[in-house]
């Protein structure tokens, strides 16, 4: 018998067991043919999840979300309201709708955004594009031999024809036109100014925030800004000497960006780099800003959030700091050892422990919230987290997973599934592939060979016995 015809037959017979499984009202379905199939329900079949070929196809349905992955190249998540993720060749592809809004990326051969509600939306594949904007309108282009583009880059409407030899744009009234970007460039308009001709000359003004000019680029430069809130002059000799001045502050630059020199008059502030990076002094009279740092033996630093210090970098660093999310304030931990291994931990603004999370690279993680979630991976050997990522690779590189929901189930995975240990406040369940499994209730337990070929167990009856699949 041949291969798929044994894969057929197996499939068949799948099928058919989860149709008598599932009569049964309140039964919990289970069944482990590692490593061809796994596949369990919860006692009221709202809690689903398939697994066929170890590791390399998952598939899981919950009242929250459900998803699959066929990995290591495809994930999809489907949560409510229509919402959906898909992750594919991550982190390069990734494909996002919900509701009126969708966005595609394939980078750097794919890209489509769309919104329903405002008619807009725009896309590309290598070299093409084409896109409508919020009036309907329609535009398209071949780069870099010609194209039209709408609303992109704070443009109302941008053209180009063999970039960079001709490029158009028009916004808010200005028209800029550039021959040869980045060498000329001509801008007119009630907002915006310039006369470019690089590297021997330009000059920039967007009325009331800025006015930059530079001769023979980058080394001449001066500039002012910050026109409507606090006037800033900053003349250039890169990379020689750098003058900025504010009715508020001072800062002078020399060989940049080794020796700084900074005061602030309001806040009473000096900051020195004698040199940049190797050491820095700051202190501040009004404001809780103090920094001593001797790279790469010791240092720290202090402001009015954040706090941290280090010791040998990259050996040893700490840092707390304030950040706010969704409207609260929390308290942030983090130690990090040679940046890869990290001890995370999160507060709320009532004191209460909501997250932490420790990695010992390349060893193992372990993950716990407030909520109840807990989990544990071994080894780790990506050492950061991202959703395409975490779903479509790092399950195959973890030997050993543990892993708990805010339900109370708690699963313990060796191999990929080999053994399994299921864990609820109702009932145990532990398997050794297809060959051993041990089911253990409040009250009752059993014992199964080879899904049941020998067995024994106790249920309200008392002891059994069981051979070739009959109690005894």
């Amino acid at each position: 018998m041949g291969l798929g015809r044994i894969v057929i037959l197996v499939a068949i017979l799948f099928l058919f067991s989860l149709s008598i499984c599932e009569a049964e009202e309140g039964f919990r379905t289970r069944l482990n043919f590692w490593p061809l199939f796994f596949y369990q329900t919860s006692t009221d079949h709202r809690v689903r999840e398939l697994e066929f070929l170890g590791p390399f196809f998952y598939r899981y349905e919950s009242p929250e979300e459900s998803g699959s992955s066929i990995r290591p190249f495809l994930s999809t998540i489907e949560r409510p309201q229509g919402c959906r993720d898909v992750y594919y060749l991550s982190p390069l592809g990734h494909y996002q709708e919900c509701g009126e809004y969708s966005r595609s990326r394939l980078v750097p051969f794919l890209g489509q955004n769309s919104q329903q509600e405002t008619r807009k939306d725009h896309h590309s594949f290598i070299l093409v594009f084409w896109g409508r904007s919020e009036e309907g309108e329609k535009y398209w282009g071949i780069f870099p031999f010609f194209g039209r583009l709408l609303d992109w880059n704070g443009k109302e409407e941008t053209r180009f024809t063999l970039w960079p030899l001709r490029v158009t744009s028009y916004w808010e009234g200005n028209h800029s036109s550039t021959w040869l970007w980045p060498i000329y460039n001509r801008t007119d308009g009630p907002t915006f100014y310039e006369r470019k001709f690089w590297p021997i000359y330009g000059h920039k003004v967007k009325k009331g925030v800025f006015d930059r000019r530079f001769f023979l680029w980058p080394f001449f430069w001066h500039e002012e800004f910050n026109l409507a809130t606090n006037p800033t002059t900053r003349d250039m000799f890169f990379p020689f000497w750098i003058n900025e001045r504010s009715p508020v502050h001072e800062h002078r630059t020399f060989l940049w960006p080794f020796f700084r020199y900074y005061r602030n008059f309001r806040e009473e502030t000096l900051a020195l780099d004698l040199p940049w990076p190797f050491f820095r002094y700051a202190e501040s009279q009004k404001t809780p800003h103090r920094e001593r740092k001797l790279w790469p033996l010791i240092g720290y630093e202090r402001r009015k959030n954040t706090y941290s210090h280090f010791f040998l970098w990259p050996l040893y660093k700490y840092q707390l700091e304030e950040v706010k999310h969704n409207g609260r304030l929390f308290r942030r931990e983090v130690r990090r050892f040679y940046l890869l291994t990290k001890f995370e931990k999160v507060w709320d603004e009532n004191g209460k422990l909501t997250y932490e999370a420790h990695r010992v690279w390349p060893l193992g993680e372990k993950i716990r919230r407030a909520d109840g979630f807990e989990c544990f991976f071994f080894p780790a050997l990506i050492p950061f987290h991202s959703e395409g990522i975490d779903r479509n690779y790092a399950p195959l590189l973890r030997l050993y997973e543990y892993i708990q929901d805010p339900r109370g189930f708690s699963r313990s995975r060796w191999f990929w599934g080999l053994y399994r240990h299921d864990h609820t406040d109702e009932e145990d369940f532990v398997d050794i592939g297809f060959l051993l499994q041990i089911h253990r209730k409040k009250e009752n337990w059993q014992i199964n060979f080879l899904r049941g070929l020998l067995g024994c167990g106790k249920d309200e009856k008392g002891f059994f016995l069981k051979v070739f699949y009959l109690k005894l």
